[in-house]
């Protein structure tokens, strides 16, 4: 009898110790987690917890952004989360993204998982015009982007309407300007970036 009392009391115990807990969703350039963190933890607490998860070592570039009443805000570190003009509901939403831009992405950039989250930050910033890019230099970028992921550009595989339904330019660009210097800078893309004219015309 003592000792069933005893073990109700230990797991009562245990129960009361369990640490409160509010579910947070991470949204990153082309997934999403979600964890359970506890009520006392900070800004660094669930930062470190994404990066490990991620895999990312390179954090200094990253920062945790929230969006309250139109406002966006970034995450600070040695603040409880709670403690931010967060929702209250749950699950709390937070985009990783990229806070800061290196002066030289070629040198600071050493991991895969660091340069994928750049590219696609980047890459859509530029389709929703929120930083601009020259109609050149957009389609050399695009071209890129279709060299890495289908490789060489094979006319007899790669027909035409192939990239129609990939989101590759900014939708305002001017295509007037591309047009006019087609031929002074068609040596200098891939086959994949003449093959970009075709849909930015629309054709």
């Amino acid at each position: 009898m003592a000792g069933a009392i005893a073990s109700r009391m230990s797991f009562s115990s245990l129960k009361r110790k369990q640490p409160k807990t509010f579910t947070v969703r991470i949204v990153t350039m082309d997934a999403e987690m979600e964890f359970n963190c506890e009520m006392k933890w900070k800004g660094k607490d669930l930062f470190d917890l994404v990066c490990r998860t991620l895999g990312l070592r390179e954090t200094w570039f990253f920062g945790l952004q929230y969006t309250i009443k139109d406002t966006v805000a970034w995450l600070k570190m040695d603040k409880k989360v709670l403690d931010h003009d967060v929702s209250k509901e749950e699950p709390v939403t937070f985009h990783f993204l990229a806070k800061f831009y290196p002066e030289n992405a070629e040198e600071e950039l050493v991991q895969e998982i660091t340069q994928h989250l750049f590219f696609l930050q980047v890459k859509k910033q530029i389709l929703d015009e929120k930083i601009y890019c020259p109609p050149e230099a957009s389609v050399l970028l695009a071209s890129y982007a279709v060299q890495a992921k289908y490789g060489d550009y094979d006319p007899s595989v790669h027909k035409r309407g192939f990239l129609a339904q990939e989101e590759l330019l900014p939708k305002r660009m001017q295509l007037s300007i591309i047009d006019s210097q087609r031929g002074g800078w068609s040596r200098v893309y891939s086959a994949w970036g003449i093959e970009l004219f075709a849909v930015a015309r629309g054709g």
